[in-house]
């Protein structure tokens, strides 16, 4: 019996959170598994009309590149010789990125899929995609 009311008052606190304190909640989860780590292998991809016109490696394992977002809402592309570059972010919610002042898509639930994730901007007849992987 006490189970249920456990079960019961845990329903009713659930129930009674706004979609928004849900939604931020998610998005703060999901800027933490993307500060975590580094991103070890970065793929920019775009396409016209289907046909791929353009495939940038942004940070590549073997080239010793990686990226890493931090908290102070810029994302650093180190170049393994001690430069970097930086890359400015922002999550609005946990399904969308604007990075690079360019607003994309989050193609994965980040929360359940902390080794990757797709990024994805639809204009007109042009898709662009960045893929970021890590071990």
């Amino acid at each position: 019996m006490k189970k249920f009311l456990i079960l019961g008052l845990m329903a009713i606190g659930l129930a009674s959170c706004s979609k928004e304190t849900l939604d931020s909640a998610g998005r703060d989860v999901a800027q933490n598994v993307i500060r975590s780590f580094e991103w070890t292998n970065v793929v920019k991809v775009e396409k016209v009309d289907g046909k791929e016109v353009l495939r940038d490696t942004i940070a590549s394992e073997s080239k010793g590149t990686y990226l890493d977002f931090d908290k102070d809402g810029f994302a650093y592309l180190f170049d393994g010789k001690g430069g970097s570059t930086s890359f400015a972010y922002d999550m609005p919610t946990s399904k969308s990125m604007n990075f690079n002042k360019v607003s994309y898509t989050i193609k994965e639930n980040i929360i359940q899929s902390t080794v990757k994730f797709t990024l994805e901007n639809v204009t007109d007849m042009k898709t662009t995609t960045i893929e970021f992987k890590r071990k």
